[in-house]
């Protein structure tokens, strides 16, 4: 095939993709904010990380569990992925070379059916892309495909995340939870919880990406303000960050980070967080249910996936007894929050939303409990509704907050520090 004719192939299938993706936004509405003449500096401007990190080479699972995720605690991990093939053999040059013909999901459309794009052309987007908020490469099934599953070879969890508790239930029956993730400057993910009460790792094999998270206390409203730019992480952090970084609440103050290669950040169950890459990046992130977060799982499970559910508490009759008790101590337990889609993405799904039902895949996971009917107010429900309730005031006054995050970080020997 001629260059010409391989130039305009590659155009066409960008093209269709972005209309399936996003059927309503004009072509020149995707450079319209013209972000990419800013350059990438001035998306870390000012950007104080006070994320504790910990070396995983000079501590343990049992201290990882004790004072970031029992608490529910973000930190970030050095040390856990040295050993990956993928730290030397992820490039995007080697992708483009091995895998180049094989298709990775880059969002979905209207109806909710995946967007595809090969990687040799989706490769070539992000070198030339000056794409406002770009399309993402966020795939959920490359690890069961044929074509790409040999990638889920070159990483392993890292010890502190073995805990996984929706794999008693098989590859087959549990919910998605690990994505292969691509993406040039400035593409990224909108303010969301992630699905079904699970907590999530991400870990960047190359680029760097910003974070800023909220504990689970802080309502939707605050963390996702009306703002210009739309639904899209280059738009928040643009215009609703500078607000909330200043906001006289200070547990309504985002917790920032900036994630450079080789670093895995822990997301604990419930908080919101947004990222947005700052360089092309290429990383891998898993969602996950363990004993730390079993409750948040368990009440969202049971509620969203009724038959999911009694499989899962099936499974953990022999497999963690002490689990399987735990669900008959929450059988009158209210939900928390509504039910969250299984299909959610966990750290990063592109920008803005192709359609009503990603966009509250996207930012489902709300954790305020709901309390039961006026009818049913003297009901055992009821009244676990309303201690949920006071446990998360409690939860809102003791979670952590920026001058808290920096704290922590002090004391594991980073200090907080301006990035820029």
């Amino acid at each position: 095939m001629a260059a010409e004719d391989k130039d305009a192939r590659y155009r066409r299938k960008i093209a269709k993709a972005k209309r399936k993706e996003y059927p309503r936004r004009a072509p020149e509405q995707w450079t319209e904010q013209r972000y990419a003449e800013r350059g990438t500096d001035c998306l870390l401007d000012g950007v104080v990380d006070t994320v504790a990190r910990l070396d995983v080479g000079t501590s343990d699972a049992a201290e990882f569990r004790a004072r970031f995720e029992a608490p529910g605690v973000p930190v970030m991990l050095t040390g856990a992925m040295e050993r990956w093939p993928a730290m030397r053999s992820w490039t995007f040059e080697r992708l483009r070379t091995e895998f180049g013909r094989e298709k990775m999901k880059v969002g979905e459309d209207d109806d909710g059916y995946p967007v595809y794009v090969r990687l040799k052309h989706y490769v070539r987007y992000l070198a030339e892309t000056d794409d406002d908020s770009p399309l993402y490469v966020f795939d959920s099934s490359f690890a069961e495909r044929r074509g790409v599953r040999a990638l889920a070879d070159d990483y392993a969890p890292p010890a502190c995340f073995t805990d996984d508790l929706f794999g008693l239930v098989g590859e087959r029956r549990r919910p998605p939870h690990k994505w292969f993730v691509m993406g040039p400057c400035r593409s990224g993910s909108y303010v969301h919880i992630d699905p079904l009460g699970t907590s999530a790792w991400n870990a960047v094999v190359c680029g760097r990406k910003r974070w800023a998270l909220f504990p689970p206390c802080v309502p939707k409203e605050v963390v996702q303000p009306k703002h210009e730019g739309g639904r899209e992480a280059i738009a928040w952090f643009t215009h609703a960050f500078p607000i909330l970084a200043a906001a006289a609440d200070e547990a309504h103050r985002p917790i920032s980070a900036v994630q450079r290669p080789g670093e895995v950040l822990f997301v604990p169950s419930g908080w919101w967080h947004t990222v947005l890459n700052i360089d092309h990046t290429i990383a891998v992130t898993q969602n996950f249910a363990s004993a730390a977060n079993f409750d948040a799982v368990w009440l969202r499970l049971r509620k969203s996936r009724p038959k999911l559910s009694a499989k899962f508490r099936n499974s953990l009759l022999t497999a963690r007894p002490e689990l399987h008790a735990r669900t008959d101590e929450l059988e009158h337990a209210a939900p928390i929050g509504p039910p969250s889609p299984s299909s959610s993405s966990s750290s990063s799904s592109s920008s803005s939303s192709s359609s009503s039902s990603a966009a509250s895949s996207r930012s489902s996971g709300d954790t305020a409990a709901r309390a039961g009917s006026a009818s049913a107010v003297a009901s055992p429900v009821a009244s676990e509704a309303a201690g949920e309730a006071r446990r998360k005031r409690r939860r809102c006054e003791g979670a952590p907050t920026v001058a808290d995050a920096a704290k922590q970080a002090e004391r594991a020997g980073v200090g907080a520090k301006v990035c820029g």
